[in-house]
């Protein structure tokens, strides 16, 4: 029994297709950690990204290839996170992480690992080698934000911004802090 509710457990909590958090399970999971870096005055910071154009991806190349993609960009954040970091697919070709005890700065170097790491990453598809990009959004607890809604709404709009300003870039909420290949 205690088998099948850890199997049952990690199907509701798990995203199938990566092997992250899902959305409900990443809310969870930062308001624990939310609760800690308030109680202990330690910064948090969120991360909100998503492939840039992925609709064309999928148009062009078909769902499956889509699907491929959104592994690998999964593979690329379990590569790039730290072992303290929570990474959710929050839906779509959206990715959310969670950065415990890390400011706007450090999270911004984190997004730009993301973002160069999977520039680097090739899809082999039957029309030749597929390449994509993804836009990133940054935002810390205290300065944007007491809870998830807030920062998430902050991070977000740093990712609009992101992608308004050309794409394949890294936006800080409140700032105009930028990297860009």
């Amino acid at each position: 029994n205690a088998a099948a509710v850890r199997r049952l457990e990690a199907l509701a909590t798990t995203d199938p297709m990566t092997g992250h958090l899902n959305k409900r399970a990443l809310e969870a999971e930062f308001e624990r950690r939310l609760r800690a870096a308030a109680r202990f005055r330690r910064p948090l910071a969120l991360v909100v990204l998503d492939i840039d154009r992925f609709k064309s991806v999928n148009d062009t190349y078909g769902h499956a290839v889509g699907d491929v993609v959104i592994k690998g960009l999964g593979a690329v954040l379990s590569r790039c996170r730290r072992e303290t970091d929570a990474v959710a697919r929050f839906g779509g070709e959206e990715f959310v992480v969670v950065c415990e005890e890390t400011d706007a700065a450090g999270a911004l170097l984190l997004a730009e690992r993301i973002r160069e790491e999977l520039m680097r990453q090739v899809f082999p598809t039957e029309r030749g080698e597929l390449r994509v990009t993804c836009s990133l959004g940054v935002a810390a607890f205290p300065g944007d934000g007491a809870d998830f809604a807030a920062l998430f709404a902050k991070a977000d709009g740093a990712l609009y911004v992101a992608k308004q300003s050309g794409r394949n870039q890294s936006r800080v909420a409140g700032s105009a802090a930028v990297r860009a290949a």
